[in-house]
C-alpha cells in the first residue's frame, strides 16, 4: 500500500510544492517594480479579494474526483462548472469596475487608502481567472480520477518557467505597477498550464466508460446530485479565501500595515512552498484509499510522517541561515523583508502538523458524503483566525505580521478540532 500511495500522492504533492513556489515568482517580479514593498502590499490584497469570487471554480475538481468517473458523469460536471465560472465572472466585474469594488476593498477590508490606485488597476487583469481556474480543475479532475499524478508535474514545470521569463521580462517595460505584475505573471502561468493539462486529460477521458457502471452499483449521476455535492464546497471556498482578507484586515491595525501585509504575503508564500504538499492533497489520498478501516488506520499514520516531515522543513527555514539566504538571493526581497519574515516562518512551524490532520478528515468526510461538515469547520476556522488577529493587532500592534500567522495557526486548529470530532461522531 505504501508503494501505491507515494506513486499516488508523491507526484500531487509535489506539484502544489512547485505550484506553490510560483507565489514566490511573483513576489520576485513584483519585488523588481518601484516600490516594492507598496506593490508587494497592493497585489496580495487584490488576489486575495478578487481570488474570494474566483475561486469557487477550484471546488468542481473535488465533486469530479469523488463522483463523475464516466463520461456521462463529466457531461454533467462540465456544465455545472460553466455555471458556476459565469457567476464567478459577474462578481469580478462588479468588484473591478463599479464603487462596489471600492466599498469591498477599503470599507469591509480596511485597505489602505495609498495602495488603492494600484488594486483598481491591477484588479482587472483577473478577470480570466474563474474560466481558466475551471478548465484547470476539469482536466486535473480527470487525470486525479484515473491516478496519473504524473502528469500534473509536468505541467506545473513548464508553467513555472514561463512564470519566471515573466517575472523577469515584466518590470523592465516601465509602465507596469508592481500589483499589475504580480496577476499577470499568475494568470499567465495558470492559463498555460490549464491549456496543457487539458491537453493531457484529453488521452484520458478517451479511456473512460460511457456511462456509470449500472451492474456494479454505480448510481445515475444528475445536476441535483452534483449541486448537493458542490454547494457545501462552494461555501467552503468563498470562506477560506476569505482568510487573508481578514488577515491583512487585522494587519491594518498594526504599527505598520503596509509592513506588515507585505511580510505576511512573502512569508506565507514562502512557507506554503512546503505546506502545498499537503493543503488539497491529503484530502484526495483519504477520499480515494480510505476504502476500509485497516486502510484509514494506515492513511493516519502516513499523514503524520509526511506533516512532521514538512514541519521539519519549515523549521530549518526558520532557524537557519538556508531561510535568509533564499529570500534574499532565490526570491529577491529585501534584507530588512528577510529578516521580518523569519518570526513569522517560526510561528508556522506547527502549522503542518495541524493541516495534515484537517486534510486527512475531509478526505474522509467528503467519502461519506458530509461536504457540509467542511463548509462549517471552514467557516469556524476564518472567524476564529479573524478574531485572534484583530484581537492580538490591537494589543500588540508592535508584532507585525506575526499576529497573522499566529491567528492562522489557532483558526486551522479549531477546524482540526471540529473535523476530527464531525467523523468520529458519524461512524461511531
Amino acid at each position: 500500500m505504501l508503494k501505491e500511495l507515494l506513486l499516488f500522492y508523491v507526484p500531487l504533492g509535489l506539484y502544489s510544492m512547485i505550484m506553490m513556489s510560483s507565489h514566490s515568482v511573483i513576489n520576485s517580479g513584483v519585488s523588481r517594480a518601484p516600490n516594492a514593498e507598496i506593490g508587494l502590499a497592493a497585489f496580495a490584497v487584490t488576489m486575495t479579494i478578487m481570488n474570494m469570487f474566483a475561486s469557487p471554480c477550484f471546488t468542481s475538481r473535488q465533486m469530479l474526483v469523488a463522483l463523475a468517473h464516466d463520461k456521462k458523469s463529466l457531461k454533467i460536471t462540465r456544465n455545472v462548472m460553466i455555471k458556476v465560472a459565469s457567476v464567478s465572472l459577474f462578481m469580478l466585474i462588479l468588484l473591478a469596475f463599479t464603487p462596489i469594488g471600492e466599498f469591498v476593498f477599503v470599507n469591509l477590508f480596511n485597505t489602505p487608502e495609498n495602495l488603492m490606485s494600484e488594486v483598481k488597476t491591477a484588479a482587472v487583469f483577473t478577470l480570466s481567472l474563474p474560466f481558466v481556474y475551471s478548465l484547470r480543475s476539469y482536466s486535473q479532475g480527470i487525470i486525479i480520477v484515473e491516478k496519473k499524478t504524473k502528469y500534473l508535474t509536468y505541467t506545473v514545470l513548464v508553467r513555472i518557467s514561463f512564470m519566471i521569463f515573466l517575472a523577469f521580462a515584466l518590470p523592465k517595460l516601465g509602465f507596469l505597477s508592481g500589483a499589475s505584475i504580480g496577476i499577470i505573471i499568475w494568470t499567465g502561468g495558470m492559463g498555460l498550464e490549464a491549456v496543457i493539462n487539458y491537453l493531457f486529460s484529453r488521452k484520458v477521458y478517451d479511456k473512460l466508460p460511457e456511462e456509470p457502471d449500472y451492474e456494479n452499483g454505480e448510481e445515475e449521476f444528475t445536476q441535483k446530485k452534483a449541486f448537493d455535492f458542490i454547494w457545501p464546497l462552494l461555501l467552503m471556498s468563498f470562506i477560506w479565501t476569505l482568510g487573508l482578507p481578514v488577515v491583512n484586515s487585522g494587519l491594518g491595525f498594526t504599527n505598520n500595515p503596509e509592513r506588515s501585509i507585505a511580510t505576511f504575503q512573502v512569508a506565507r508564500s514562502f512557507a506554503w512552498i512546503a505546506i502545498a504538499f499537503l493543503e488539497m492533497n491529503m484530502r484526495q489520498v483519504s477520499l480515494i484509499f480510505g476504502t476500509n478501516k485497516d486502510r484509514i488506520g494506515y492513511l493516519k499514520k502516513f499523514t503524520l510522517g509526511v506533516s512532521i516531515a514538512l514541519a521539519s522543513i519549515i523549521a530549518i527555514l526558520a532557524l537557519t541561515p538556508i531561510g535568509n539566504w533564499l529570500l534574499i538571493n532565490a526570491i529577491g526581497v529585501t534584507s530588512e523583508i528577510a529578516q521580518a519574515v523569519k518570526p513569522v516562518l517560526m510561528v508556522l512551524i506547527v502549522l503542518p502538523l495541524i493541516l495534515a490532520n484537517s486534510e486527512y478528515y475531509m478526505g474522509l468526510l467528503m467519502k461519506l458524503n458530509n461536504t457540509k461538515a467542511l463548509s462549517i469547520g471552514k467557516t469556524v476556522s476564518i472567524a476564529i483566525a479573524g478574531i485572534s488577529v484583530i484581537s492580538l493587532s490591537m494589543v500588540f500592534p508592535q508584532l507585525g505580521a506575526v499576529v497573522g500567522a499566529m491567528g492562522f495557526v489557532i483558526g486551522y486548529f479549531c477546524e482540526f478540532l471540529y473535523l476530527r470530532h464531525t467523523y468520529n461522531k458519524m461512524v461511531d
